[in-house]
């Protein structure tokens, strides 16, 4: 049966169970849990959709696409995120556009259902304000180093935090933290590994040298 599907999805991530806790019982009995394969599960800007997504495993990539075709990524969601939540409260057309990198899973439920849902359960409310304002915070930030930083700025970034996090880093997730292309990335990899301050020639970048990254951050023009 779907309702045994979808309490077994909100089962499977404890961040999703918390979210879902004490969602009324008909909202539950109305989702659907769904399954998309790697770039198969498409969100586009400026269009209006019906439904709001709760992810509950994968990664989506969140952007905006000019009409050349130019895109800058805004983010990269996991477990236990919302998509379409902001654009289903004040019914507008979606501010940017989706895109799954990984397979995906994910609660879906109709905008109205959402919306009930948030005006009956206050405990998820309250988590939903401090949800948005974390995401506005976290947006200032990423357009903070998109317009003010350079490229070798904002990678050299981006390697001292996933230092500091002990979080393993790939040139692909480069591509979704830093307003660059591709081949610009690999160019200032290129400089970073003849200066001896990373290692770039497995698909993990090892940081060697943190300081050294930290001087050219504060000094790249």
């Amino acid at each position: 049966m779907n309702i045994e599907k979808v309490y077994e999805a909100i089962n499977s991530n404890r961040i999703v169970h918390e979210i879902v806790a004490n969602a009324p019982l008909n909202v539950i009995e109305r989702m659907q849990v769904v399954t998309f394969e790697v770039g198969r599960f498409m969100l586009h800007q400026d269009e209006y959709h019906d439904y709001t997504y709760l992810l509950v495993e994968g990664r989506v990539k969140v952007y905006l696409i000019s009409p050349n075709g130019k895109s800058v990524v805004l983010d990269v969601y996991g477990p236990g995120m919302f998509l379409g939540e902001q654009e289903a409260i004040i019914k507008k057309p979606y501010s940017a556009s989706i895109i799954n990198i990984t397979p995906v899973t994910l609660l879906k439920m109709s905008n109205q259902d959402f919306v009930n849902w948030s005006q009956h359960d206050h405990r998820f409310a309250n988590r939903m304000i401090s949800y948005l304002s974390e995401q506005v915070y976290h947006l200032t930030k990423r357009t903070e180093r998109y317009s003010l930083y350079s490229a070798m700025q904002q990678i050299g970034l981006e390697l001292t935090r996933s230092a500091k996090e002990k979080r393993p880093i790939s040139r692909e997730q480069l591509t979704y933290e830093v307003d660059t292309s591709y081949r610009n990335i690999n160019r200032v990899l290129k400089r970073l590994s003849e200066l001896g301050i990373i290692d770039a020639s497995k698909t993990v970048i090892k940081i060697l040298n943190v300081e050294e990254l930290q001087r050219i951050i504060k000094t790249e023009e």
